[in-house]
């Protein structure tokens, strides 16, 4: 059992602020987390998570939601193989992502993303070592 740490930091969108209220999902072994919501073009959300992962096989999905009146709309998604992911006790600075535009499937699971936009969100992603 590993523990796996996410700090959702902060976003740069392409658009004018007026047109984001956004908020940022996180999905990994059918548990879901998600940050609040915040206006803006550059959000900024310091928001940190913690998950319980047994399958190193796996990937964490990770998607930009706009927030609407009636619904809300995708703005971007990024795909983090498990494996990938450093090993540390200590919080990072983060790595600047580009979110894709759509998934890649296989089999019914997420394998990955294509066709980038313009819009990044930085996250810090990490296991903890065992003591």
């Amino acid at each position: 059992m590993s523990l796996l740490c996410v700090g959702v930091k902060k976003a740069k969108l392409d658009g004018p602020q007026e047109k984001f209220n956004t908020y940022v999902t996180l999905k990994v072994q059918n548990v879901k987390s998600t940050t609040i919501a915040v206006r803006g073009n550059l959000p900024c959300w310091e928001q940190d998570f913690m998950f319980e992962i047994n399958r190193l096989d796996l990937g964490l999905t990770v998607e930009m939601w706009n927030k609407g009146l009636i619904w809300d709309t995708m703005v971007g998604t990024v795909w983090i193989p498990l494996s990938s992911i450093r090993q540390s006790n200590e919080e990072g600075p983060g790595e600047w992502l580009t979110l894709d535009s759509q998934v890649i499937m296989a089999d019914s699971e997420i394998c990955g993303t294509k066709d980038p936009t313009l819009h990044l969100v930085l996250l810090d992603t990490r296991f903890e070592l065992p003591l």
